[in-house]
């Protein structure tokens, strides 16, 4: 009796664990499959995302002024896009525009942020020297006490990009740092008079 109890007890053991094993198969199962559903659901939709920078940059166009929500929106758009699809060559554009966008609105350290951004992430940038130069402009017309952070992005300017425009600009730029409207025009008045 006791040998079959034992044995009743071994193939009972047995199957149990075969009905675990596969009890456990099909609960990892169910998991990856679950897990999987997550991933594809949690994947971002690009169509989703670049239908909203459409849509803002429409009512960015069709606005008859210019509309602090709307921009913000815009800016939003943008930025999640950019940062969502990272390797997307659209990327780097939407965080030059919503820079641009920033600082049209007023909102200066947000701008500097985005500048900042893009060239961190995509310093081979089509649109560098003028992102640099936008940036150079918002310390130097736009927050006070930044002259010397402004001259720094000029000089970038000028030793990375010497044969263009901007960095004739930026030349004349580090030559008026910490003039005031009024000497400025006073010397421009001058160099005028004089010709």
């Amino acid at each position: 009796m006791k040998k079959s109890i034992s044995i009743v007890s071994i193939s009972l053991l047995i199957f149990l664990g075969a009905c675990g094993e596969s009890a456990e198969k099909k609960a990892k199962t169910e998991a990856d499959s679950l897990r999987a559903r997550a991933i594809r659901k949690a994947k971002p939709d690009r169509a989703q995302f670049m239908e909203q920078v459409k849509n803002a940059e429409i009512r960015m166009k069709t606005s008859p002024t210019f509309d602090i929500q709307i921009a913000n929106e815009a800016i939003k758009a943008y930025v999640d896009y950019a940062n969502i699809f990272q390797g997307d060559t659209l990327a780097p554009d939407y965080f030059f525009r919503a820079a641009g966008i920033a600082a049209a609105a007023g909102s200066y350290d947000q701008a500097i942020v985005l500048y900042n951004t893009l060239a961190d992430r995509y310093p081979a940038y089509k649109y560098m020297e003028e992102a640099l130069y936008q940036e150079a402009v918002i310390y130097d017309s736009n927050l006070s006490g930044q002259d010397p952070k402004a001259k720094e992005i000029y000089e970038r300017i000028i030793r990375d990009y010497p044969k263009s425009k901007l960095a004739a600009d930026a030349k004349i730029a580090i030559g008026n740092l910490g003039k005031s409207d009024d000497e400025l025009v006073k010397e421009f008045e001058k160099k005028n008079h004089s010709k």
